[in-house]
This record gives C-alpha cells, sequence and structure tokens, in this order.
C-alpha cells in the first residue's frame, strides 16, 4: 500500500480569488483503510501564504473530511503571486491509529500530537502530490488580457459551473467578451463562446457585447456573435444600436448585422 488517504475529487485545488472575499479552496481526504482510523496532518511549505482548516485529524475507517485551504493574497495586490499555476507544496503526513476513538470528529481537529508523525515509531505516509490552481475574475480577466488561450480554458474548465467565470467583470466594468474583442482576437472570442458566456452581459458603459465588435468594425466577431443570437438591438443603456455603430465599417459589418437582424 502506498497511501492510506485519498484526495478527492483530485490532487488539484481550485482556489478561487475574488475582489473583497476570502479566497479559498476545498479538497476531501478519504480514508482508504476499511478498519483502521487514520490520523493526518497536512501543512503548506510556504506558511505565510496558506492556512489550512483543520490541519490535522483523525478520519474513521473509509469516512471523509473536507479540507478547507485559504490562500492570502500578496499585499495591496488582488493577484496571486503566480497564476493560475503556481509551484507552491503541501505535505500530507498520515498514519494508521488503531488504538484511536472518536467520539465525535470535531474533538481531534487540530489535537494530533505531532510526535504521531515521526516515523522513528511507526510508518509514515507522506503525499506531496496537492497542487494549487488559481481561478476567479481577475484571474480571467488578465489571462484574457494576455491572451493566454490554454489557460484560460484550463481555469473555465477547472471553475465551478454554479460560479459562470465566463461571465466575469474586470476591475473596470469590463466582461472578458468585451477584453477580447478590444483587442480584435475573434478566437480569443470563439474560445469564451465555448463556455456559453451571456453574449447581452453589458459593460460598465452599457454596451453589449455585439456593439462593442460592430463599433470596433471587428466583421468576424460580429459573426460568431451573431451566430450565438445576440441580439441586434439597441441596448438600453446604449446610445446606439449595433447597425448604427457599424455604418461606415469596412468589412460588410452593417450588412451582416442587418441580415442577422
Amino acid at each position: 500500500m502506498d497511501r492510506l488517504i485519498s484526495l478527492e475529487p483530485s490532487n488539484i485545488v481550485p482556489i478561487r480569488i475574488e475582489h473583497g472575499q476570502k479566497c479559498y479552496g476545498e479538497i476531501t481526504l478519504r480514508n482508504v483503510m476499511y478498519t483502521m482510523p487514520v490520523a493526518f496532518r497536512l501543512q503548506p511549505l510556504i506558511k505565510t501564504r496558506y492556512t489550512v482548516r483543520p490541519q490535522s485529524g483523525i478520519i474513521s475507517p473509509l469516512a471523509r473530511l473536507t479540507i478547507e485551504i485559504i490562500y492570502h493574497l500578496p499585499p495591496g495586490s488582488n493577484l496571486p503571486h503566480s497564476f493560475p499555476h503556481c509551484d507552491d507544496s503541501f505535505l500530507l503526513h498520515s498514519v494508521v491509529v488503531p488504538g484511536a476513538t472518536i467520539k465525535e470528529p470535531s474533538s481531534m481537529f487540530d489535537a494530533v500530537p505531532n510526535d504521531w508523525f515521526t516515523t522513528k515509531k511507526k510508518q509514515v505516509f507522506v503525499d506531496s502530490g496537492i497542487k494549487i490552481t488559481f481561478v476567479g475574475s481577475p484571474v480571467l480577466a488578465q489571462l484574457v488580457e494576455d491572451g493566454y488561450m490554454d489557460e484560460i480554458r484550463d481555469v473555465l474548465e477547472k471553475g465551478d459551473p454554479e460560479w459562470k467565470a465566463v461571465d466575469s467583470i474586470d476591475a473596470h466594468g469590463q466582461t472578458l467578451l468585451h477584453l477580447a474583442i478590444s483587442q480584435g482576437r475573434p478566437e480569443l472570442v470563439q474560445l469564451l463562446l465555448e463556455f456559453e458566456p451571456d453574449v447581452e452581459g453589458q459593460s460598465r458603459s452599457g454596451s453589449s457585447p455585439l456593439e462593442a465588435a460592430a463599433a470596433s468594425g471587428e466583421a468576424l466577431i460580429v459573426e460568431l456573435l451573431l451566430a450565438r443570437r445576440a441580439s441586434t438591438e439597441r441596448s438600453e443603456s446604449s446610445t446606439w444600436g449595433p447597425i448604427h455603430l457599424a455604418a461606415g465599417q469596412h468589412g460588410g459589418v452593417e450588412a451582416s448585422i442587418a441580415e442577422g437582424g
């Protein structure tokens, strides 16, 4: 046996970064032993960056325990020190404790003596496989600005679907679609569209993605948005609709919008 504890759903812990919110992720530890409780201790190698709750405890046979890993942003920054991936390491120590009785599991959290994990006394398993990946609005916005396609896909795939990460907004009120459109990157817009963003989502100025693409004369992006049934009507907060904004643009932008309407 090479381990006493399995990591669920995987060894990758997505930590969500959002402005003004606690930055944390979760991982579940499962005791793979059928008859014996297992004590664990999980520690980050860089203790100033992370807090683990609980850091130690005892898990009953075949039972599971969810661990919270909290990340502390660098002072004065809304972004992690490295993203979306980082090389920070964690050590998970585990050891069988045959005589342990667990009346109330929470009573053992952060109360396991350190000497239980000394290899001089017993066989201690050490797992260094836990890895961190950062997700969330500021991370995605920066990746879109930088145009890192593979990293954007990875972050969108690792985020919880309930977060609707593809509809993230940056610090200036720009949606990810608006950021991609402002760069004139149809391949980036196509990538975002794969994750079904709100194609009517407005920027802080009140423009829809289609209006932004029309104003910039981005014919291919206009077609991509129209294929996703983006509205050709003027946004409620916008002064001009897509057709008016496309007037005078080259590349058939105005004609595409007129046909789409």
